[in-house]
């Protein structure tokens, strides 16, 4: 029986892998396309999807045994002649939709669509497993322009000195008048390769983090040195982004517990100083964040909605305005001396009282015992310090960019509002005041107006 050629296929898909003179190693070319086998797979799903009977697959495989077949092998895939090459999986990266997929690795919709199993455009959201052919082929000698007011292929065709029919063919469009704003075309031999769905000289990546419950992400928009006015969206937040050098734009911005699992839009939009505008938008999957379940016995005074919901919206008003300047360096210190007794975790889902879990904790709690040092974890500007109903003695710090940590339940309270503080700096004392069931210190930390996990921000750099 012939060995199945079994190797770690890196996809070419959305990396310069053909640009850079790799080689896979090959007797001869196959006269059909070959496919590597993915997590889940048996010869009779691989048949069923590639519409190939199960005897035509194992015997061009030369597989005696239908169940020896494993993640990695390389199978031909006889009588299919509407695709070639190998056919692999690699996650969508942002800044690509199904149109600058098909546009980009020259493929036709049709065949994009049945190769990736693609019933809607809507499915391919960033981090899609989408299965390409490699061999198709991703043209890196093309830049990429967004289509100003009034302009047309015809006129981007004259003005980039690009034959109009082959701008038509590389962008697959019907003709030269067509084209829409916000539409990123391809221009051929102008060698500035990127993200697809976005316009030269512009590249968007997810710099840290995921779009996963409770997380912060930071996503970071580069322009090749050019100022760029940027906004954007994401989960329903808006995102509000930050020069730190010349051309480099950073954004960070939570995703909130509560968030259900599932698509949610990300939006961007921006103007160069040549007054040339774009739009861009893509759907990304928000994951399960993987939290918990506990059940807190209060006082019933302290679950009063009129009084929760109203705190809620004062402290949301406090910590909802960007500041430009950035006043945290590095890492964030722990806000306590005894970071091993946690008593309750970020995101965990609440019963107060034998309630639904409908609540869910918004920080992470400490414990240590009254009149232990509530300590500042980064520098930062005090907005608030009194005292708060459900939160008790309670102190609030904006460190900048939209990023802000909170304190709850002291005894007393060091600052007053306005105080610049530092690292490492005594801002209160541990207690039990407001809605706590035993002394512990409540810290809690904002990231674009949406609580995220605080310990995170101990062990990851932040920009």
């Amino acid at each position: 029986m012939r060995k199945l050629k079994v190797f770690s296929i890196l996809c070419v898909l959305f990396v310069a892998v053909f640009t850079t003179g790799t080689v896979i190693a090959q007797d001869e070319v196959s006269e059909y396309p070959e496919y590597v086998v993915q997590s889940g797979d048996t010869l009779t799903t691989i048949a069923i999807r590639f519409n190939i009977s199960l005897e035509e697959l194992t015997s061009a495989n030369e597989i005696n045994d239908p169940n020896q077949v494993y993640v990695g092998d390389v199978l031909l895939l006889p009588g299919i002649d509407w695709v070639d090459g190998f056919l692999d999986v690699e996650n969508v990266p942002v800044g690509e939709t199904f149109r600058s997929l098909r546009r980009r690795f020259g493929t036709d919709e049709t065949t994009m669509a049945r190769v990736g199993g693609i019933i809607s455009p809507s499915q391919v959201y960033a981090e899609y497993p989408m299965m390409m052919a490699s061999e198709i082929g991703e043209d890196w000698e093309a830049g990429r322009v967004s289509l100003g007011k009034g302009e047309s292929l015809l006129s981007l065709s004259a003005s980039s000195g690009v034959n109009s029919w082959e701008m038509i063919a590389k962008n697959q469009v019907s003709d030269l008048w067509a084209g829409v704003k916000s539409d990123v075309l391809l221009v051929p031999g102008s060698n500035n390769p990127g993200p697809g769905a976005l316009p030269s000289p512009l590249s968007f990546q997810v710099l840290s983090g995921s779009f996963t419950q409770g997380k912060t992400v930071v996503l970071e928009m580069t322009t090749g040195g050019e100022s760029v006015n940027l906004s954007g969206e994401l989960v329903g937040h808006p995102l509000n982004f930050m020069e730190v050098e010349a051309g480099d734009y950073i954004a960070l911005q939570g995703v909130h517990v509560m968030t259900e699992p599932g698509p949610y839009l990300l939006s961007l939009s921006g103007e160069f100083e040549n007054g040339r505008a774009f739009e861009f938008s893509q759907l990304v999957r928000v994951s399960e964040g993987g939290y918990g379940q506990e059940t807190i016995t209060v006082d019933p005074q302290f679950l009063d909605p009129t009084v929760d919901n109203a705190e809620i919206e004062f402290v949301a008003n406090l910590t909802s305005p960007v500041t430009s300047e950035k006043m945290w360096s590095g890492y964030f210190s722990q806000p306590t001396p005894f970071d091993i007794f946690i008593n309750s975790s970020f995101g965990t889902r609440r019963s107060y009282n034998g309630s639904e879990y409908t609540y869910f904790h918004s920080g992470v709690d400490f414990g240590g015992g009254e009149g232990a040092d509530v300590i500042c974890p980064a520098n930062g500007r005090v907005v608030f310090a009194g005292k708060l109903e459900v939160r008790g003695n309670a102190t609030i710090i904006d460190h900048g960019w939209g990023v802000y940590t909170g304190y709850w339940h002291q005894s007393q309270t060091f600052v007053q509002e306005g105080d610049m503080v530092q690292e490492g700096q005594i801002i209160g004392l541990v207690g039990n005041t407001g809605r706590s069931a035993g002394a512990h210190l409540h810290w809690e930390l904002w990231v674009g107006g949406v609580q995220v996990e605080p310990l995170d921000w101990l062990v990851q750099l932040y920009p």
